[in-house]
This record gives structure tokens, C-alpha cells and sequence, in this order.
């Protein structure tokens, strides 16, 4: 892959070309004006850097440098939820970090091909979104070593020195949310009569049983009485399928759920903007729902997912690149429950502060590592 460089460094060796003529190949190659410079100061004088690694592997690029990242999504934005969330990192990137950007929307099918595209341009950065994102995304960072590729929300192989991937215990967030339906179901606070929690799901795979794992878990855990109910949209929109989530959430109501759980993307409005006419409480997920639906929800689990955005590019930029899965929760910062107790909140300071105290002393314990919470759901 790097017989292209290795022969220009040759005819630059021999004497065949000029050191800019070496420079105007390097940029007519596809490298940037910084990253040529490098380029021909490395062969030019090959002590001061490493032959052979990209430009981004070699310590941090110049911050006046403008550099060009892609967002490939299988979710639309407008969700209102995570992927609106990572695009919101993306543009603060952009900003603070000196880059360009651009966001698509792939279909299903075209995952690949969307990759292959993006990285025809020669972003310094690609960030695939979700698990299906994991395969493309490794394939191509094989083919095209000089650009770093991050699939968030995802798990893709180590050992690929331009390839990382990060993924959450979202169950540790689930588990704190659920853990205080619990409480308010024992307690009957807030008008909550039923000793039930339903979950709506969006698919059958790994991170949507993590989360139906902490609610689980959580809900059990101040609720022993309790009964965790739970139904899955899937279809060929799961995760952006508000109707059928509402329809879903109807059901778990008729069997007697007093508070529901959300988890997957657009569709989860559908579950929270039915709760006020069906009387249900809710429990948020991604971003803080509880401001945007105040009379109906008790509190959401944060993902801080436009912080993982915001880190890649951040790495990139510094040249600190960190390649392989990174596995992160609540001690990571990664995702927490909202500040349901707070003032802005209509719910949460409804509460009486034993329930307030027995959450926060919970997630003390997660975040110490005294509770663990497992990843798969009693099913």
C-alpha cells in the first residue's frame, strides 16, 4: 500500500527528483500541505521521523492545519436523541478543532459503499455510528492506512493501528434510572399504583439487552416486589419507528405497567409522547427528556455521546490517536442519570430526598465498582 511513497522516496534518494519536486507529488498524491512537508522532511532527513508512517502517526499536527472529518450515520438526524447528540460534537469539533465536516446518512445495504466513498476524499478522520458500522469500517481501514477510522457505539477488532471503536455499559445508566422507578413504584410516589415496569426495545442484540439488563437490575434492586415487563419493535426501522413504539408502549400499559423505559433512537419519542395521554411516567435515555417532556418523565440516562465525538477528533488533532475497542461507563464520564433532582426538573424535586439519597448512594457504588451490573437480561 505504501509502494507509491517508498518509490518516491527513491527517485528523491537517487537524485531523479528535487526535494520539490518530492513535495509537489506528495500533494498532488492526495497528502496536505502540512502533512507534505512532513512527508519530505522525513525523507529528506530520516532521523528526525519515522519512514513510512502517516503523517498523523508521527506527533501533533499544527493546529492551524484545517482538517476534514466524516459522519456516516445509519440513523437519520432529527432523532432528537443520539445521533443528533454526536453531529452537535461534531460541529464543536469543527469549531474548536479547526476541521471541516460533512454528515451521511447511509442507507441499508449501502454501508459499504458509503465508507468507500468518504474515504475517496482523503478525510484525515471517518466516524461510522453503530454496531453495523463495525465490518465497513474495518475493511476499509485496511485499504486506506493514512486515515483514521472510529466506529461509535460499536466493537471492531484490535490490532488495526488506524481503526478504533468505543462502547458503553449502558446497563450502569439503566440500571441508576431503574433503580429509582423502583423506588417510586414501592413507594407510590408521584401517582405511580402498579408494582410493574414495562421496557420498549428496539432490537434483540447486545447494547439493547444491556440496557434491559440495568433496568432489571436496578428496578429489582429497590423493588423486590417489582415485575419487569418488556416487548421489541424491531422491523426494518427499529430504531426509527415512533408509531409501532407507541403502539408497544400501549400494550405494556394494558398489562399493567405504571412506568416505561425507552431505548432506541427516534423511535422512543413515540413511547414518551403517547405516556401523558395513556398515564404512564417514563424514564428517558441519550439526552435529558425530562426537559422535553416534564409532566411525564421521572429522569433519563445520559450518554455524553457528543463528548465520544468531540474526543476522536480531539485525538486526532493532538496526535494522542488511541487505536482498538475502548469499553467505558459511568467512572469514564461516558454516561450518568440526569440531575432529575434539580430545579429545572418537574418530577424529580417532587421526590422525598430518602429516594433522592438512596439513588446517589447507588451510584456511588457503581461508580466504585461495589455494584457491578451485568450486561445480559434475565430473558
Amino acid at each position: 500500500m505504501f509502494d507509491k511513497w517508498l518509490d518516491l522516496e527513491h527517485q528523491f534518494q537517487t537524485g531523479r527528483i528535487s526535494r520539490r519536486e518530492l513535495f509537489r507529488k506528495s500533494m498532488k498524491y492526495g497528502l496536505s500541505f502540512v502533512a507534505a512537508n512532513a512527508f519530505v522532511a522525513a525523507i529528506a532527513n530520516p532521523s528526525a521521523s519515522p519512514l513510512g508512517s502517516p503523517a498523523w502517526a508521527q506527533g501533533t499536527l499544527a493546529s492551524t492545519e484545517k482538517l476534514n472529518v466524516v459522519m456516516v450515520t445509519i440513523q437519520r438526524a432529527g432523532d432528537l436523541g443520539p445521533v443528533d447528540a454526536m453531529i452537535s460534537g461534531l460541529k464543536r469539533g469543527a469549531e474548536e478543532l479547526n476541521y471541516n465536516f460533512r454528515v451521511v446518512e447511509a442507507l441499508q445495504g449501502e454501508y459499504q459503499g458509503a465508507i468507500e466513498a468518504s474515504a475517496a476524499e482523503k478525510p484525515d478522520l471517518i466516524i461510522g455510528l453503530f454496531p453495523p458500522m463495525a465490518d465497513p469500517l474495518e475493511r476499509a481501514a485496511r485499504q486506506h492506512p493514512d486515515i483514521r477510522f472510529a466506529n461509535l457505539v460499536g466493537i471492531v477488532p484490535e490490532g488495526v493501528p488506524n481503526l478504533k471503536s468505543v462502547w458503553h455499559a449502558g446497563q450502569e445508566g439503566t440500571f441508576l434510572t431503574g433503580a429509582l422507578a423502583g423506588l417510586v413504584a414501592a413507594k407510590n410516589e408521584l401517582g405511580v399504583e402498579s408494582n410493574t415496569l414495562g421496557v420498549v426495545l428496539a432490537v434483540e442484540n447486545s447494547e439493547q439487552h444491556g440496557y434491559l439488563a440495568g433496568y432489571q437490575q436496578g428496578y429489582k434492586t429497590t423493588n423486590t416486589n417489582g415485575t419487569i415487563l418488556h416487548n421489541v419493535i424491531g422491523g426494518n426501522s427499529p430504531f426509527e419507528d415512533p408509531t409501532k413504539a407507541a403502539q408497544l408502549a400501549g400494550v405494556l400499559r394494558e398489562r399493567g405497567a405504571g412506568i416505561i423505559g425507552v431505548s432506541g433512537g427516534k423511535s422512543q419519542h413515540g413511547v414518551l409522547t403517547t405516556a401523558r395521554r395513556a398515564r404512564f411516567l417514563t424514564l428517558g435515555m441519550d439526552n435529558d427528556q425530562c426537559l422535553q417532556y416534564p409532566s411525564t418523565t421521572i429522569a433519563s440516562m445520559l450518554v455524553f455521546l457528543d463528548q465520544w465525538v468531540y474526543d476522536v477528533m480531539n485525538e486526532v488533532r493532538t496526535g494522542t490517536w488511541k487505536p482498538g475497542h475502548h469499553y467505558v461507563g459511568l467512572r469514564d464520564r461516558a454516561l450518568d442519570i440526569c440531575p432529575y433532582t434539580n430545579e429545572k426538573h418537574q418530577l424529580g424535586p417532587k421526590l422525598p430526598k430518602v429516594i433522592h439519597d438512596t439513588v446517589a448512594n447507588l451510584r456511588e457504588k457503581v461508580f466504585s465498582g461495589e455494584i457491578k451490573v451485568a450486561a445480559k437480561p434475565a430473558i
